[in-house]
């Protein structure tokens, strides 16, 4: 009897010692104690991935104050990007699970804003301009993340250019102040001051030029990320 419990006590041991080698490699980094601890940088990722859920159920809520939630976690989802990529750098916590998931998360955090938008307002004569942008916009991070997976699995990596960072900070300051934006006209509204621009077509044509920007250098970036794959490819 206490020699199968030897050898089970062995078998489990094993086995823990294992899964955090194992949790060390994707999720963090192993200490000297042998304890493995989820890195700074990878909580916010996965703070950020859980932020996704949250915003639609604010923005869709129907109430002024929650869907002035939804901005607000919308605006923390953004800070938490910055975030994460500054303190794996700094601390030398690059792993493999942030070099994939950080850029993952960043995708849909933004397209979740960008449906949420395009579910909920009445675009007008802008409707069918708003799609096309948010399509091409879907496209590219669509593909660019099935590159990013073949990258990884033919050893190489896709590194974030200049372009990419362009697009990203575009995108950011676009959903920022369309949702800031309609956050007021809903508040104006509830205080019996309704806002003529917020609320005419004036404004959905500001924010369908903002989305074609985005789209712009969205697959400006695409565009260049897959080109520097076939030039090292070939």
């Amino acid at each position: 009897m206490n020699a199968d419990r030897t050898a089970i006590g062995r078998v489990y041991r094993k086995a823990v010692r294992r899964s955090r080698e194992r949790i060390g490699e994707v999720l963090g980094a192993e200490s000297r104690s042998g304890r493995v601890t989820v890195t700074s940088a990878n909580w916010l990722t996965l703070i950020r991935l859980a932020i996704v859920p949250f915003f639609w159920y604010c923005f869709f809520s129907g109430q002024w104050s929650v869907e002035l939630t939804a901005t607000a976690l919308f605006a923390f989802g953004a800070l938490t990007d910055l975030w994460d990529g500054m303190l794996a750098r700094r601390r030398g916590e690059i792993t493999a699970f942030g070099n994939f998931m950080d850029p993952l998360a960043d995708k849909l955090l933004v397209l979740s804003a960008y449906w949420a938008l395009l579910v909920r307002e009445d675009f007008g004569v802008f409707f069918i301009a708003a799609l096309i942008f948010i399509g091409l916009i879907s496209f590219r991070e669509v593909s660019l993340t099935l590159l990013r997976v073949w990258a990884i699995g033919n050893g190489s990596a896709v590194v974030t250019s200049i372009w990419g960072k362009l697009k990203t900070g575009v995108q950011l300051v676009t959903l920022l102040l369309t949702l800031t934006a309609m956050n007021l006209r809903d508040l104006l509204a509830l205080n019996g001051r309704p806002s003529p621009f917020l609320e005419g077509e004036q404004f959905y044509l500001v924010v369908a030029i903002l989305l074609f920007l985005c789209a712009v250098t969205s697959l400006v970036s695409g565009a260049l990320y897959f080109i520097g794959i076939s030039r090292r490819k070939g």
